[in-house]
């Protein structure tokens, strides 16, 4: 990944997606960024870019609509042509969660429709329509591409107060065997990364994080520095799994990366096991 590698962040007006876009934008790295509202893209994208002196540039998204997510790979390949730059890494960032914790009997409907919608729905057709893009730039410029999907400990584990979210997360790890089966050997990496308990809006709204206080949160910049080493291409052995920031680092990731044995980090049960 170089200067002229693009960014794209979705969901990358606020929360832990504006820490990203931030983050990518003040190493150097043009940034597209998406949110439900245009003024919203734009207005985080502005503000990032004063803050950082990059390119960012902002654009609205409803993730899970088709033809908006056809509009937005529009929108990269007329920056790629008119700046001379090339989409290398993306972050499937958007993201929601139920509006209240408890039984998923006892949950609106519509609130568990549209978690699974934004959630797991948006990622596979983000993917569905830019990954043959992705394989293209690979195939043109002899460098691996990256996809970076925010998942949780909420996927790998389980919470059972979420259980829309959780399944939605849980899902992710089934988009990542198959595009990491289908995309390795054509240059295309893709990595399944946990923020941790990055303070937000969404994660101050969960009553379970109510007693969480100063280092019981994750920190941004752990979470930005490993998502850099992730696209950066130093822990690629990791393509397909799962880390977590604010437990692993680049170093630790780095350190085990040597003979990592087919099931680490990935979601994967064998009834033949225990």
């Amino acid at each position: 990944m170089n200067d002229s590698t693009l960014v794209l962040v979705t969901g990358g007006s606020r929360g832990i997606g504006r820490h990203l876009a931030a983050g990518f934008a003040a190493a150097g790295h043009p940034v597209l960024l998406t949110a439900t509202s245009a003024a919203g893209a734009e207005r985080a994208a502005a503000e990032i870019a004063q803050q950082t002196g990059a390119t960012v540039l902002g654009v609205r998204l409803d993730v899970a609509d088709p033809e908006s997510v056809a509009a937005l790979l529009d929108t990269v390949t007329g920056l790629e042509a008119e700046r001379g730059i090339r989409l290398g890494v993306l972050v499937n960032n958007a993201g929601v969660i139920e509006s209240t914790e408890g039984p998923v009997w006892e949950a609106d409907p519509a609130d568990l429709v549209r978690v699974i919608r934004t959630n797991t729905i948006g990622p596979f057709l983000v993917v569905h329509r830019f990954v043959p893009h992705l394989l293209d730039v690979a195939a043109a410029t002899g460098e691996p591409v990256r996809i970076i999907d925010l998942n949780s400990g909420s996927g790998a584990t389980g919470t059972p107060q979420y259980a829309a979210y959780s399944a939605s997360k849980a899902a992710l790890f089934r988009l990542a065997d198959s595009v990491h089966h289908f995309g390795w050997e054509r240059g295309l990496r893709i990595f399944e990364m946990s923020p941790g308990v990055i303070e937000s809006d969404m994660t101050r709204s969960m009553p379970i994080h109510d007693r969480r206080t100063g280092d019981d949160w994750t920190s941004p910049a752990a979470l930005v520095d490993l998502a850099l080493a992730l696209a950066g291409g130093w822990l690629d052995a990791w393509s397909g799994r799962y880390v977590r920031a604010g437990v692993d680092t680049p170093e630790s990731l780095a350190a085990a990366a040597d003979g990592l044995a087919e099931n680490t980090r990935r979601l994967r049960l064998d009834p033949r096991e225990g």
